[in-house]
């Protein structure tokens, strides 16, 4: 059963988003190959503590083993020290990740939350526990009305978000991996 994270579940999360993102295209693109395991997870840790549970919302498996975090839009500035810390994290990718974040903006349409991340730790993966904590997170924000956005990387992701309700609206060539730009509108009570 998916629950709200916690702090103290952040540091297991980071390396459950690690491990799934270890071979993702987008990921082995945009991370220097050198301690690109451990460059993952300090990213991911990052990301989640300053932005992710400050500001959005972050649903967990109860065993830790799924995560799915949202993010309001526009997203919040990091703080400074957190944001070099980001920028020497990527390294020599850093400048592929900035024209390929480009040529991704200027498709992106108009959106109230993004589905940043969302990861299943590899041993726990075909349990549905990847939906469960999306769809979590999604009932938490449909009550605020709105669309919600998603980009993935990986062709497989697509029948998985389109169960969940998404769907394409542009396929983005970038000078590394595609990018599909996916969106779902909230469904909001009556």
């Amino acid at each position: 059963m998916p629950r709200p994270a916690t702090a103290a579940d952040l540091p297991q999360l980071a390396d459950v988003l690690a491990d799934a993102f270890s071979d993702y295209a987008w990921t082995n693109w945009t991370i220097p190959s050198q301690g690109r395991h451990e460059r993952l997870r300090c990213l991911q840790l990052l990301y989640l503590q300053h932005a992710a549970l400050p500001h959005g919302v972050v649903w967990v498996a109860e065993e830790r083993t799924a995560v799915a975090a949202f993010l309001p839009s526009p997203t919040p500035d990091l703080p400074s020290a957190v944001l070099e810390h980001v920028v020497d994290t990527h390294g020599d990718r850093l400048e592929a990740l900035r024209e390929a974040e480009e040529l991704v903006a200027a498709h992106r349409p108009d959106h109230d939350w993004v589905l940043a991340t969302v990861a299943v730790a590899p041993a726990a993966q075909g349990r549905g526990q990847g939906g469960a904590v999306v769809t979590a997170g999604l009932e938490a924000i449909d009550g605020q009305g709105g669309t919600c956005l998603l980009e993935t990387s990986d062709p497989r992701n697509l029948p998985f978000y389109r169960r969940l309700g998404f769907t394409i609206d542009a396929l983005v060539s970038t000078p590394g991996p595609p990018v599909w730009i996916m969106t779902r509108t909230s469904h909001v009570p009556q």
